[in-house]
């Protein structure tokens, strides 16, 4: 009967919570009965100490008193709320506070709870409230050895990375130069059952069209001029493991067709050779290009693209996930310190230097970010703490220009260049539609593909 009823009993295992209120009876009963069902708990009796809590760390949830001795619990929502989409508020309240609690629904708090608050029902909300955060959270700890993320426009691009990774079938990941398509493919081969055998990347646009096909499929000793000794080829290379295909939209025609016949065949042909040789690979291939209108046009050949696109994964812009970008700054500034034999913890940035790079357009995406960082190390004097918008506007592209609204329309400085005034027209509806591609064409009076061609700079 016991087991029965801890099968039923919510589990909070993983959850941070903090409770704030001024009861020292109704903060230790809760305090005690949600720490039993797994969750980490802080509970304080005031505004101020919940503050120094906050200023330290963010909790998942908040659990706060309506009325507290040196405040109203409401005065913490702001910048609770501020800190992500995942910021689960709940109140406490008295019988007669209820009317000012439901108030409260209306500003952003998820539900209110009268006292005596059962703890039971509060575990049962946030679990409900917290499933998607923790899916996010596992699938973010689950790559973080390959890639490091938190706004939920990446996290919905990589949800089913993980079951990809157990497939066989070919990946096509999609995405503008330096948004880290190779990355994602060193995810797929680590995560799936492969992960022992070899991950081989091969950038097709950067070969020469004459020796691209012996470099995939290797060649015999004499097979043409300068072939002084036998060469296995990538394929060959990546036998049981992964083959990484980037650029793949540069290939020409013929090799297409003979990068079709393998797949098919699941056999390869050295240059010069007599015989077929079979090999096992997982094959992920990545473009910037649109293939699907390229096929549709001829550029590039329909039935290779039905065979490659069996997964698709589509990566976005660094400007489509900017609550990203605080986060991939101090990641790269600490690895470019630390190389440099920075003594201490790294610098901070403060908020109205995040801001200024939120704004940012980003045209090289990540690769830009990581390089910005690498810059900005070099230029920072010992012992600093906190980063601030004057020592980055030295290392920023002098034509940063950000969206600025004013009333209902958007300021467009003097001597902006054309194209970066399209952009501020882009951005300024993206933010308005957050971030929803389809409502953001509709408001500039163009087509979904049109806008994702622009946004992949086409």
């Amino acid at each position: 009967m016991v087991e029965a009823l801890n099968d039923r009993l919510p589990d909070l295992s993983g959850l941070s919570l903090l409770l704030v209120d001024d009861d020292p009876g109704i903060l230790r009963s809760l305090q005690h009965a949600l720490t039993g069902l797994g969750a980490c708990v802080t509970g304080v009796g005031s505004l101020r100490e919940a503050r120094q809590v906050l200023a330290e760390t963010t909790p998942d949830a908040l659990l706060v008193d309506l009325r507290l001795k040196d405040g109203v619990g409401l005065d913490l929502l702001p910048e609770y709320l501020a800190r992500g989409p995942d910021a689960a508020f709940y109140v406490i309240t008295d019988h007669g506070s209820v009317p000012h609690a439901v108030d409260a629904l209306k500003q952003g708090v998820r539900h209110y709870f009268e006292k005596p608050a059962d703890p039971l029902e509060l575990a049962r909300r946030l679990t409900a409230d917290l499933a998607g955060k923790r899916a996010r959270d596992d699938l973010a700890e689950r790559l973080a050895p390959y890639l490091w993320f938190r706004d939920p426009v990446m996290v919905d691009a990589l949800l089913e990375l993980p079951r990809f990774a157990l497939s066989a079938e070919p990946v096509l990941i999609e995405g503008r130069t330096g948004t880290g398509k190779e990355l994602v493919a060193r995810a797929l081969h680590g995560l799936g059952s492969r992960a022992q055998g070899s991950f081989v990347a091969v950038n097709c646009g950067a070969i020469p069209e004459t020796m691209l096909e012996a470099e995939l499929f290797g060649h015999e000793k004499g097979a043409f001029t300068g072939a002084t000794r036998l060469h296995r080829g990538r394929f060959e290379q990546a036998h049981e493991g992964t083959l990484f295909l980037d650029e793949i939209g540069e290939m020409t025609p013929a090799s297409q067709v003979s990068l079709l016949r393998v797949l098919e065949t699941g056999a390869v042909q050295r240059l010069g050779a007599e015989r077929d040789i079979a090999v096992d690979v997982r094959v992920v291939a990545a473009t910037h290009r649109p293939l699907e209108e390229w096929g549709e046009s001829g550029l590039f050949r329909q039935d290779l693209l039905y065979r490659i696109n069996v997964l698709p994964l589509r990566l976005p812009n660094l400007c489509e996930h900017p609550k990203d970008i605080g986060l991939l700054a101090e990641r790269f500034l600490a690895n470019g310190l630390r190389d440099m034999g920075w003594a201490g913890a790294a610098p901070k940035l403060n908020p109205e230097a995040l801001t200024l790079l939120e704004r940012y357009r980003w045209p090289g995406n990540v690769r830009e970010l990581r390089n910005l960082m690498a810059r900005l190390a070099v230029r920072l004097p010992p012992g600093m703490r906190e980063i601030g918008p004057r020592l980055l506007q030295p290392v920023l592209p002098g034509y940063a220009v950000e969206p600025r609204q004013t009333g209902d329309g958007v300021f467009v400085p003097k001597g902006t260049r054309l194209a970066d005034a399209e952009w501020l027209l882009i951005q300024a509806a993206l933010m308005e539609s957050g971030h929803n591609r389809a409502r953001a064409a509709k408001a500039l009076g163009i087509g979904e593909r049109t806008l994702r061609r622009k946004l992949n700079g086409g």
